[in-house]
């Protein structure tokens, strides 16, 4: 088998064939750094490219191919799937942390109890506690697809899980010297370690994903992080403290960055593990890739393109309802429902759980079912229009209510659809802009985030008691209308057609030139 595997600024090299990858896999990537490094300007490709043939630190070497049945690209998938567990478990602990540390306990002393808080902040300052994560979180949204565009999805996405990890470790060291603040520096950390880490994973399916599997790739990764919303409500039902909430959450993370490393690759051209028959596979579908120094982005025709809008109206929309049930549930089951703390973090785990499953499996639905009969503009629309279709009906039932079991099977109805719904726009940005997909995550991330910020101040001004009921119902009646609208407007504006300002290597080719012919002119004036 011969494939392309195209230098920046240079012609194209053949692929060495399948003789040579019994004998010595370093054949396969020797000639292209020798390349790199014989040209200083290509120091920085080489860095974020061509050593990850060789994995991050060097120490790992694998000469075995897998099978023809385990392709890499799922290997990968299952790789992100969990590093979005552990991303969601980091992001959420803190909500679950902050119950323990500012409830009252007793301690004996001297033959008589005493009660003793670890802190004792008040209601506002446990806002800006927890809203911390998401004043970070929003900033690298855009700077992460960027970067991923720039020195690989791999390199941005595994980094920003790995420092991540590093802030959860940090998170009771920053609280025990310097209190409230420390809190607060250590969640803006952590969320602007994982601002880039969405963006990060679509530039690494735009290698790795056909067109007929994205859907299933994207929506199986993503998936992870309602499983981990889910593992942490469930882990607040511990009896552990809430120093370990934070080390545990840091210690896997850390771990699984380790992994990542190991068996992750940005590119299917210089994965050692791959098979011959997959490469051949995503050549043929996706494309040999091309390693571009400084690649053109296309920013005005971005952020003015109504098709990355309808996108964008998606992103808020889900997130709304689902960050309006991630950071509300368990005050309205507590208060208004009266569920027994004991039980809290069990039950709230349940719509999580199923979102999860959802989303994981979606994908795969979608892709087998509406993609074979449809183009995917229309395979787009009609999840959309289903799944948000459903959401605002157990929103608005949800708003009427009347018993807590009513209730839970609305919120369990609710995000069991939403998890379906990223099968509709999730992987729409490598539809209509492949190379350019980790950027178009970050701009619609960034919408996405908002909800996180704005929802809980909403919900502060529309429950006007929290024990009662009939004071919730505003709150999920405006979720229904939210998804209502968002979908009419992807129904209108939304498409599955790759968009003609979309292709990185003509950008690139026009960008050079232009540089060409500004050169020719000075020198023609010169003469």
């Amino acid at each position: 088998m011969t494939g392309k595997l195209l230098g920046p600024g240079s012609g194209s090299k053949q692929k060495p064939s399948s003789d040579a990858q019994s004998s010595d896999d370093d054949e396969r990537t020797m000639p292209e750094e020798k390349l790199l490094l014989n040209d200083p300007k290509n120091l920085h490709v080489f860095s974020a490219h061509s050593l990850q043939s060789k994995g991050w630190s060097g120490w790992y070497k694998c000469h075995q191919r897998l099978p023809n049945w385990m392709p890499q690209r799922f290997v990968i998938c299952v790789l992100a799937h969990f590093g979005f567990i552990f991303l969601y478990i980091m992001r959420s602990n803190m909500s679950l942390a902050i119950v323990r540390m500012t409830t009252p306990y007793s301690l004996l002393e001297t033959d008589h109890l005493i009660s003793q808080v670890d802190y004792d902040w008040s209601m506002k300052e446990q806002g800006i506690i927890l809203g911390s994560f998401f004043f970070g979180y929003i900033l690298t949204q855009i700077p992460g697809g960027y970067l991923a565009v720039r020195y690989g999805g791999r390199m941005v996405f595994g980094l920003g899980v790995g420092f991540a990890a590093i802030s959860s470790l940090l998170t009771p060291l920053f609280g025990h010297y310097l209190g409230f603040y420390g809190f607060v520096l250590a969640r803006a950390l952590c969320g602007i370690c994982e601002g880039v880490t969405y963006p990060a994973i679509h530039a690494m399916w735009s290698h790795w994903a056909p067109p007929k599997e994205r859907t299933t790739l994207v929506s199986g990764a993503f998936a992870g992080a309602y499983l981990g919303a889910a593992i942490s409500f469930t882990a607040s039902s511990r009896d552990a403290s809430w120093e370990w909430l934070f080390l545990s959450a840091g210690l896997y993370s850390f771990i699984w960055t380790l992994l990542w490393f190991t068996w992750g690759n940005e590119y299917p051209e210089i994965d050692e593990v791959i098979s011959e028959y997959e490469l051949n596979y995503l050549t043929e579908t996706v494309g040999a890739q091309q390693y571009t120094q400084n690649p053109s982005i296309p920013w005005m025709k971005i952020l003015l393109s109504y098709r990355v809008w309808a996108i964008c109206v998606c992103h808020f929309a889900a997130n709304w309802g689902f960050y309006t049930i991630l950071t509300e549930l368990p005050t309205f089951m507590r208060h208004a429902l009266h569920f027994h703390e004991g039980s809290l973090g069990n039950i709230a785990a349940l719509p999580f759980l199923g979102m999860g499953i959802t989303a994981a499996f979606g994908g795969y639905l979608v892709d087998n079912t509406l993609l074979r009969c449809l183009n995917v503009t229309y395979t787009r629309k009609v999840t959309i229009a289903l799944t948000f279709l459903a959401q605002m009906m157990f929103f608005f039932y949800a708003g009427k209510a009347t018993e807590g079991y009513e209730f839970m099977i609305c919120i369990c109805g609710a995000l069991f659809f939403g998890g379906l719904s990223w099968a509709g726009f999730g992987a729409n940005h490598l539809d209509i802009a492949p190379d350019y997909a980790s950027i178009l995550l970050g701009i619609t991330n960034t919408a996405g985030t908002i909800p996180g910020i704005i929802s809980p101040i909403v919900t502060g001004y529309l429950v006007e008691n929290k024990e009662e009921l009939a004071s919730w119902s505003p709150v999920f009646l405006l979720s229904g209308y939210v998804y209502l609208v968002a979908g009419i407007y992807y129904i209108v504006f939304g498409t599955g057609e790759r968009q003609d300002w979309a292709d990185a290597n003509e950008a690139v080719k026009l960008n050079s030139e232009r540089k060409q012919s500004k050169i020719n002119d000075v020198e023609s004036a010169s003469d």
